[in-house]
């Protein structure tokens, strides 16, 4: 029965050594040093793997992906548009997929994104699909064009019984205000300075009032519908009457906007 025991215990420390590679062993100083007497793997038949971070990286098999059926989406065509995924982490009832405009270039350009509805974690995207309207583009060339060439067409108005009201009291008299009007291109326009900008038309000047009216004046003025009218009140320097500031107002009215409102009464 000795003999027998033996052998029993001989085979489980030979099965314990066949284990050893599958065994997790807690590093420490006196671990270390004790491989190291023991001359390492290959003398003390326990094995110490080397890190690789290469096995830790997600295959392209293990990550979620959203794929849309195309990239290039033209409306009106009767295109079906068909969105895919395969999430391979944690999903819920409240997932959810949106969709979201990229950039703003001269095409709709737009992508999809999976959310994690309890997390709010973002589980994949698809690549970016541009959206098409034919029409739209026709229509938008047609709208430019016409734009554009009323745009350059110069027009003319008039200006008559042009009033003001509250204009800032002297510290010992009353203004005698008068209006000074020109024509300048507006900030945004593309075009460049022409001949009729900087034209001026001076009002009369109205005595001793904070409320003006320039009863029966005209002024007649020449503009591109881009241009601004801009309007100055004055006061009438005298020397026989002192004033700090002959500046009493300013009003900068794009043309386009004072014709509109003319038009619509």
């Amino acid at each position: 029965m000795a003999p027998q025991g033996r052998d029993h215990l001989g085979t489980r420390e030979s099965a314990g050594r066949r284990r050893s590679p599958n065994v997790r062993y807690t590093l420490s100083p006196e671990n270390l040093r004790s491989l190291a007497e023991r001359g390492g793997a290959e003398q003390g038949g326990v094995g110490l793997l080397r890190a690789n971070s290469d096995t830790d990286l997600v295959s392209s098999q293990g990550r979620s992906s959203l794929t849309a059926s195309t990239l290039e989406f033209t409306l009106g065509r009767g295109q079906n548009l068909v969105i895919s995924w395969d999430i391979k982490e944690e999903v819920d009832a409240t997932d959810w997929i949106g969709m979201y405009h990229i950039g703003k270039n001269s095409e709709t350009r737009i992508c999809f994104k999976y959310y994690h509805g309890v997390s709010g974690a973002l589980r994949a995207t698809t690549p970016c699909i541009t959206v098409k309207n034919p029409r739209a583009s026709v229509d938008g060339q047609g709208e430019g064009q016409q734009a554009s060439d009323s745009s350059r067409k110069l027009v003319s108005f008039t200006l008559s019984d042009i009033r003001a009201v509250g204009l800032k009291k002297g510290m010992f008299f009353n203004p005698d205000p008068y209006l000074k009007m020109s024509i300048y291109p507006g900030k945004r326009s593309c075009f460049p300075t022409f001949s009729h900008h900087g034209q001026e038309r001076r009002s009369g000047i109205t005595t001793n009032t904070t409320n003006p009216v320039w009863h029966g004046e005209k002024h007649t003025f020449v503009a591109l519908m881009t241009d601004v009218l801009v309007i100055e009140v004055k006061d009438k320097f005298a020397k026989s009457r002192p004033i700090i500031k002959r500046f009493l107002g300013q009003l900068n009215i794009p043309v386009q906007m004072l014709l509109e409102r003319h038009a619509s009464g």
